[in-house]
C-alpha cells in the first residue's frame, strides 16, 4: 500500500513552522559547509520539485522520509521563504549588537507571515515590530495576535521609510524594496529578495555577510568594490564582503566588531540542501501535531 502524502498549503506550512525548531540544525549545516566537512548534505530523505498540478498554486516540493516512508508535499515558494527566515534568525542572533531588538519587516504574503513567525519564536529580546506591506494585504490576524501575545509591540505602517525609522533590525521579505536613504547606527539589514539595494543605501553599509559565498561571487548584485570575474559594476564602490554566515557560526570570523556599524546580510544561495533538512523537520511536526490533510499520493 502506498503511503499517503500529507499535502500542505501556505497556511498549513506556517502553522507547522510554529512547532518546528530547526534553527540549530541549519546552523550546524552552515558550519559544516563552510568548514568543508564532507557528508553534511546527507538527509533523512529526498526532496524533489515539480509542478503542482490541479488545485495547486505554483511549484510543489515533495519530501520523502527515509526513516518510515512518510511523505509530504508543500509549496516550494513557502519552503524557500522558511529557509530564508531561519537564516535571518541566525544572522540576527550573531550579527546584531546585544540588547533590545526593534525590528522592521517589509514584505507581503507568505514570506512576511513566515518571517514574523520565525522572528517571534527564535530571536530573543524583540520589543517592537513595525510591518510595512507596501499596498498589499497585512499579515494574517493569527500572526499578529501571536506577536501581541508574546508581548511584542506592533505597528502596521504605510511605507518602508516609516517602518525602518529607528529600527536596529530591518528585514526585506518577498518582493519588498527599500528606498530609505539611511538606517539607524548599528542596524542589521537582511535582504532576502535577491534584488539590488539602492546605491545611496549601500553608502551607509560598512560590511556585507552572505549565506553562500559562491552564490555571492556569481551574483550580479555586485555589491563589492571588486566584482567577480566577468561581472559588471554599477560604478559604485560598495562595502566589502566580510564573511559567510558559516564562518561566523564556526568562529572563523568575529562578525560584528563595531557597535555602531551598519551590516548587510545578502541571502543569495539556492539552499536546496537546507530545504531538504527543513522539509524533514516540517514533516515530523505535521505527523506529531496534524496541521495538514493526508491524501493519497
Amino acid at each position: 500500500m502506498q503511503t499517503p502524502t500529507i499535502r500542505l498549503g501556505d497556511d498549513e506550512l506556517r502553522r507547522a513552522v510554529e512547532h518546528v525548531d530547526a534553527v540549530e540544525s541549519v546552523a550546524e549545516a552552515l558550519v559544516a559547509r563552510s568548514t568543508g566537512r564532507t557528508g553534511w548534505t546527507a538527509t533523512a530523505g529526498s526532496l524533489t520539485f515539480g509542478p503542482g498540478g490541479a488545485g495547486a498554486d505554483g511549484e510543489v516540493a515533495e519530501f520523502a522520509s527515509a526513516e518510515r516512508g512518510q511523505r509530504c508535499a508543500l509549496p516550494a515558494a513557502g519552503l524557500r521563504e522558511y529557509r530564508r527566515a531561519v537564516l535571518t534568525a541566525l544572522a540576527t542572533r550573531h550579527l546584531l549588537a546585544p540588547g533590545v531588538v526593534t525590528a522592521s519587516v517589509i514584505g507581503s504574503g507568505p514570506a512576511l507571515d513566515i518571517q514574523l513567525t520565525v522572528l517571534r519564536r527564535h530571536v530573543p529580546d524583540i520589543s517592537h515590530v513595525a510591518v510595512a506591506t507596501v499596498g498589499c494585504p497585512p499579515p494574517g490576524r493569527d500572526v499578529l495576535d501571536r506577536l501581541e501575545s508574546a508581548g511584542i509591540g506592533l505597528s502596521l505602517v504605510d511605507s518602508p521609510a516609516d517602518a525602518v525609522f529607528g529600527a536596529n533590525l530591518v528585514v526585506l521579505a518577498g518582493c519588498a524594496r527599500l528606498d530609505a536613504p539611511r538606517l539607524a547606527k548599528g542596524a542589521l539589514l537582511v535582504n532576502t529578495t535577491g534584488v539590488d539595494l539602492p546605491a545611496a543605501l549601500l553608502d551607509g553599509v560598512h560590511e556585507i555577510y552572505t549565506d553562500d559565498r559562491v552564490a555571492f561571487g556569481r551574483s550580479e548584485n555586485l555589491l563589492t568594490a571588486t566584482p567577480a570575474r566577468g561581472g559588471r559594476t554599477r560604478g559604485h564602490r560598495g562595502p566589502h564582503l566580510a564573511a559567510d554566515l558559516g564562518q561566523v557560526l564556526a568562529g572563523e570570523h568575529p562578525g560584528r566588531t563595531e557597535h555602531d556599524h551598519v551590516l548587510l546580510v545578502e541571502l543569495l544561495g539556492d539552499g536546496a540542501e537546507f530545504e531538504a533538512l527543513l522539509a524533514g523537520h516540517v514533516l515530523r511536526a505535521v505527523v506529531a501535531d496534524g496541521p495538514g490533510v493526508p491524501t493519497r499520493g
